[in-house]
C-alpha cells in the first residue's frame, strides 16, 4: 500500500463512520405525506401530526365512552409548528380549540385551550369535553410506538387517566 492511499482511506473510514451516525433510529414521531419537508426543519419531533382520541381509560380502570360531536367529527388533536409557534388544536366534541405546546427534553406541555363556545346538547359530551380540556393541559407523561411513523400516541394525565390517541391523515405543510 502506497504512502497515499492511507490517508484516502482513514477519510473514507471516517465518512462511513459519520454516515453510519446519520441512520441511527430515534423512535420519535416523524410526520408523512406533505407536511413531511416542513416538521423535518423543525426541532419538534410531533410537529405537522395528526391525532384521534380512540380510547379514554379512567383512573379507575373504566373505559369511557367517546362520542362523536353533531357532524360525526370524532375528537381530535393536531400539532403545527409555524417557525418558533408551536399550536396544539383540534376538535373536542363540541368546540374548536387551540393551544400553545412544548416538548422539552421529553416533556410535553399543553397550555390551558382556549375554544368556541358552541353548546353542547348533550350533557355526556359537554362533561368529555370540559375533562378532555383540562386533560390537555395536565399531561404528566406521554408515549409514541417504537415505529418509524408513530401510529399511536398516549397521554398519561395528573388524574390517573389514559388516553389513547391514534395517528390519522397529517395536515398539510401551511
Amino acid at each position: 500500500m502506497s504512502f497515499i492511499s492511507i490517508p484516502r482511506a482513514m477519510v473514507c473510514a471516517g465518512v462511513l463512520v459519520a454516515m453510519a451516525g446519520c441512520a441511527t433510529h430515534t423512535g420519535q414521531a416523524r410526520p408523512e405525506g406533505a407536511a413531511a419537508a416542513n416538521a423535518a426543519t423543525s426541532a419538534d419531533s410531533l410537529a405537522q401530526t395528526r391525532w384521534e382520541l380512540t380510547s379514554w381509560v379512567d383512573a379507575l380502570g373504566n373505559q369511557r365512552n367517546i362520542p362523536h360531536g353533531d357532524n360525526g367529527e370524532p375528537i381530535s388533536l393536531t400539532f403545527l409548528a409555524d417557525g418558533k409557534r408551536y399550536i396544539a388544536q383540534g376538535f373536542s366534541g363540541c368546540n374548536r380549540y387551540s393551544s400553545t405546546y412544548k416538548l422539552e427534553a421529553g416533556k410535553l406541555s399543553i397550555s390551558a385551550p382556549a375554544s368556541t363556545r358552541m353548546a353542547c346538547t348533550d350533557a355526556q359530551r359537554a362533561q368529555l369535553e370540559a375533562d378532555y380540556l383540562r386533560a390537555l393541559a395536565d399531561i404528566r407523561s406521554f408515549t409514541l410506538d417504537a415505529s418509524g411513523a408513530p401510529r399511536h400516541l398516549t397521554f398519561n394525565v395528573a388524574s390517573g387517566d389514559v388516553l389513547d390517541f391514534t395517528r390519522r391523515k397529517d395536515p398539510p405543510t401551511p
